[in-house]
């Protein structure tokens, strides 16, 4: 049998063997980052929430700084300053895992982690603009086969040294940096860039600005849900009897989901949500569901349930997002756009734990999850209006007879 060529840029394989890498070192620390706070280091979960809360802070004032930054000296240069940032941070939490070296590097670890995903997703449109959709989903996917075998092995490496999943992190991160380092070369990143003032000065002036902000609201809410699932639910597990172990299987059933199940999505995209408001306004209503369920303090195979659900969400939400903003994004402004969008996000993951935490403090596991339903609920608003939005911004485009650049832009 003879295989087709593959019409893959170079660049963007490396890019997601990358990010395939970090995923599995990633994952082994970050389900487990409230449990560690609060079972190792003594603090209470409204310190744990607050500490998180801090980081999405660090990391939406990254997120917004990074994509100007990608669009003014290139998205690769950026993305190799978070890399070595994060390998800096992850790795002297290794070494010094107490809570006045763990907080400010944590902190700073989501600084560097938007120094990285941005002018990532940034990149990744670059080397591939023909690629559309299919690149970052091909990214996705490789970061959750990531997540599937790092959360596997994460709960057994944890339980045996903390320390230990701190470094691998920090290693994985190294050999990001080594492959993109070598492996995308700048000269076939052909980029189009401008001054950072001349983005800040007329980037409200886009026509595709307010469909933006709608799409960012809409994907702030569904963090702000979604992050309880790390932030909440391993402690309510651990409460209600469950081992660490069973709840970093829900993690690797999540990264299993989402690889074996992406010819279902592919079905359910072609078949009824041809378009991305469909996609977000189904994703909302499964993880709705899914929460629903886990409120119900159900036995263990109900999280098993609910995480499928969940996923399924997330698989039609979290891939179309970026690829949403990129295709709205104008000649030079991709950064900033994937900056908006990624900051918007690290919004919902700063006041998600925030709340969860209070919450969850004075109102026990249940008004977690009623929190999450509400957000759950908002997002499905934000998502309606950008269906509004982004079919009025298509009629006004095509009435306009909009210039090539401005054809390329977004799919409603």
């Amino acid at each position: 049998m003879k295989l087709k060529p593959v019409d893959i840029p170079r660049a963007v394989i490396v890019l997601i063997i990358g990010g395939f890498v970090q995923s599995v070192g990633n994952s082994l620390m970050w389900p487990l980052n409230s449990l560690f706070m609060h079972g190792v280091l003594g603090r209470t979960l409204t310190e744990a929430g607050t500490l998180l809360a801090l980081q999405s802070t660090a990391s939406l004032l990254g997120q917004f700084l990074s994509g100007f930054l990608a669009d003014r000296f290139g998205p690769k240069r950026i993305m190799l300053i978070g890399l070595v940032g994060a390998i800096l941070t992850v790795g002297s939490i290794g070494i010094f895992p107490v809570w006045g070296i763990y907080a400010p590097a944590f902190i700073l670890f989501g600084l560097a982690q938007a120094f990285i995903f941005v002018p990532l997703n940034a990149l990744l449109h670059t080397v591939w603009p023909e690629g559309g959709r299919r690149g970052f989903n091909m990214l996705y996917v490789s970061n959750n086969a990531g997540v599937a075998i790092g959360t596997a092995i994460g709960g057994m490496i944890a339980q045996v040294s903390f320390n230990l999943t701190f470094s691998l992190n920090a290693t994985a991160f190294f050999i990001y940096l080594l492959l993109v380092f070598i492996g995308v070369s700048e000269q076939k990143t052909p980029q189009h860039l401008v001054p950072p003032k001349h983005q800040t000065d007329r980037l409200t002036n886009d026509r595709g600005f307010k469909v933006l902000l709608a799409l960012g609201g809409g994907i702030f809410f569904t963090w702000g849900a979604y992050i309880q699932l790390v932030a909440i639910l391993p402690v309510v597990m651990n409460q209600l009897g469950f081992s660490l172990f069973s709840y970093s299987v829900l993690w690797t059933l999540n990264g299993v989901f989402i690889v074996t199940l992406q010819p279902l999505i592919n079905w359910v995209i072609k078949a009824w949500a041809k378009s991305f408001k469909r996609q977000f306004y189904l994703a909302a209503i499964l993880f709705t569901i899914g929460f629903i369920i886990i409120l119900g303090k159900l036995p263990y195979v109900s999280y098993i349930i609910a995480i499928l659900i969940i996923t399924l969400g997330e698989m039609l939400i979290l891939p179309a997002v970026p690829a949403a903003a990129a295709q709205l994004a104008p000649s030079g402004k991709t950064g900033a756009y994937q900056g908006i969008i990624g900051g918007a996000s690290s919004g919902g993951r700063m006041i998600g734990p925030l709340l969860g935490g209070i919450m969850y403090d004075h109102g026990g596991g249940s008004s977690v999850w009623i929190l999450a339903i509400t957000f759950m609920g908002a997002s499905f608003v934000m998502f309606f209006i950008y269906g509004k939005v982004v079919q009025r911004y298509n009629v006004l485009r095509h009435t306009l007879q909009a210039s090539p650049e401005m054809v390329s832009e977004t799919k409603a």
